[in-house]
């Protein structure tokens, strides 16, 4: 079985989702805190199904809420119908005196799509295309009962009988839904207490795992599964060295042995492990032990270590007869599962309801072949408010400092690479690589913004830019970020940690040599009339290398954050020029810049 689509009708934050489509293999949503995506994974419950009507700020007060109602359009084998029904002792069906029994072979035989609905807090399935699910005009003809018996020896129908009854007997629903139910698991990022449980008849997992250990002792009879199973346990959490399956009276209890020496002494009970090591003993038991199965995790890297989650998900890729839906906040899951749908989940105030936009597969592929052509990564991106593209690494390091302390916007400054190579000879072609390939997907933020360095540009190439990018990209009214920082004093401090204190780097001989060398520096079609106007990143080597007698080289990254630091304590005003630069990029309104 497949889930094909859902569809979440007045339930917590979903007014009517309409039909979401699912991947036959990875789904992933992604979406902030509270946004609906545990609401969202919690509409495949098997469990008691319990009614939460979406409360909607756009009913009025005091009016009553609709009715919960979660459908689901699944694909199901023939087959896995008709093996459920053989754990019946009869079944009835929905025919016509044209069909008669043939509708037995038309339902069990084939595979079809059946929409399946719970409804209202029951655990009670309807299907709105009973009693005739696409095979014969139900006002046309007169619908009769098919009352097969089920011989479970022989795996067979021993007898049909037709009977005209009001309604027509149906248990098409009743199978369709013990179908889902028995192959779909949802897994919470709840810690989970299975460690110990009572001897059942249970034949399947149940919904909260709680007879997990009665579960893996039946599964000890297939040795091969079992060793399966320990080998991707170890896989996933590589100290622990077996999981021990222990029959205690009336009762089974699992425990997990780390020690080398397999000691049975000393292995430690479930129970008593960290978070995160139950759920992956129930997810991997459902991964070996189900042909096929609808394995649903809330937030696996919340119970994970990031390094743990990424092995798990590595080991249920190899599962193609699987189906998983997982939530995440997290771009590392994303690229461990690489799923063939990502959803985006976000409140929308205007509908008052959870509001979904999808991506393919070949949608995010896409993104992160883009993102990587401008030397960005979907971690770069993801989850952020704002994201602002900079020259390199010292402008990553230093721009952070200067947003001012109330800021509360996610904003992530990500370092282009060769961004001057690629604006300076085809202006145009990274902001084609991300409006082609980025901008407007579901998964990045509202807002990007690009800063350049005026280094290296001529004034046509930046009026090039600048309409490329359409308002997104500005230049530093210096030639680079390294004119800010020629502060004598900042230099001074800077230079008398690292090489003791001298006379010529105190603040005056700086000045001095400041003013002796900065015209050797030049920057390619810029005036060099100033300190401000130079080469400033090849001046403060040259500084470095002359003052300390070649004992310090100037590092960029490194020396630039320890001097943007001291100068927003001892003189923010020397920065006011680049803060202002800052606020008008991080503008939500598009501002033109002089070139």
């Amino acid at each position: 079985m497949k889930i094909e689509a859902v569809r979440i009708q007045s339930f917590k934050s979903f007014d009517d989702s309409g039909w979401v489509e699912l991947s036959e293999h990875f789904t992933v949503l992604v979406g902030q805190n509270n946004a609906g995506k545990s609401a969202f994974l919690q509409a495949f419950t098997t469990a008691p199904f319990i009614s939460n009507p979406h409360q909607s700020a756009l009913l009025p007060e005091g009016a009553a809420f609709p009715d919960t109602v979660i459908s689901f359009r699944l694909k199901i084998d023939g087959q896995e119908l008709l093996e459920r029904a053989f754990h019946w002792t009869s079944i009835q069906v929905p025919t016509t005196g044209d069909l008669r029994e043939g509708v037995l072979e038309k339902h069990f035989t084939s595979s079809r799509t059946h929409e399946l609905e719970m409804r209202h807090g029951t655990n009670n399935f309807n299907m709105p295309a009973a009693p005739a699910y696409g095979l014969f005009d139900a006002e046309q003809v007169t619908v009769l009962t098919a009352h097969a018996y089920i011989d479970r020896y022989t795996r067979s129908f021993r007898q049909v009988h037709l009977q005209q009854t009001q309604p027509p007997g149906d248990h098409i629903p009743n199978l369709v839904g013990d179908v889902f139910t028995r192959t779909t698991f949802l897994f919470n990022a709840e810690r989970y207490s299975i460690g110990r449980c009572a001897m059942d008849s249970k034949d399947r997992l149940a919904p909260d795992a709680r007879n997990l250990p009665y579960m893996l002792l039946k599964l000890n009879r297939d040795h091969n599964r079992m060793e399966q199973f320990q080998k991707l346990v170890r896989e996933v959490l590589p100290s622990i060295r077996r999981i021990l399956i222990s029959a205690m009276g009336t009762e089974v209890e699992i425990s997990v042995q780390s020690h080398g020496s397999m000691r049975e002494d000393l292995a430690i009970p479930l129970n008593e492990c960290g978070t995160g090591v139950a759920q992956v003993l129930a997810i991997l038991y459902v991964a070996v032990a189900y042909p096929a199965a609808q394995i649903i995790i809330d937030e696996p890297n919340s119970f994970l270590h990031p390094a743990a989650t990424r092995r798990l998900l590595n080991v249920l890729r190899r599962f193609d007869q699987h189906q998983f839906l997982l939530s995440t906040h997290a771009p590392e899951v994303i690229a461990a599962t690489r799923p063939e749908k990502l959803m985006l989940l976000q409140w929308d105030e205007e509908q008052s309801q959870t509001v979904i936009t999808s991506n393919s597969g070949d949608d995010i592929d896409h993104i992160r072949t883009s993102l990587s052509e401008i030397g960005a990564s979907l971690a770069d991106v993801f989850g952020y408010d704002v994201v602002v593209f900079v020259e390199g690494p010292t402008e990553k390091a230093c721009f952070p400092l200067l947003l001012p302390p109330e800021n509360k916007t996610a904003i992530n400054f990500v370092a282009m690479r060769e961004a001057s190579g690629l604006t300076s000879t085809k202006p145009q072609a990274l902001f084609d690589i991300y409006a082609n390939g980025v901008a407007g997907s579901a998964l990045l933020p509202p807002i990007t913004r690009f800063s350049f360095d005026r280094e290296g540009r001529s004034e046509q190439q930046r009026a090039d830019i600048l309409r490329a990018s359409r308002g997104a990209a500005r230049f530093l009214p210096r030639p680079m970020l390294e004119n800010y920082l020629l502060h004598p004093p900042a230099l001074s401090d800077l230079l008398q940690r690292l090489d003791g204190r001298t006379d010529k780097t105190a603040p005056n001989a700086i000045i001095r040599w400041i003013d002796g060398n900065f015209a050797k520096h030049s920057v390619k079609g810029v005036p060099n009339t100033s300190p401000a106007t130079c080469d400033a990143a090849k001046l403060l080597g040259a500084m470095f290398d002359e003052l300390t007698e070649n004992r310090f080289e100037y590092r960029k990254v490194e020396h630039g954050e320890d001097l943007t630091r001291w100068l927003l304590e001892n003189d923010r005003s020397s920065l006011d020029e680049l803060v202002a630069h800052l606020k008008a990029l991080l503008d939500r309104e598009v501002i033109p810049s002089a070139v």
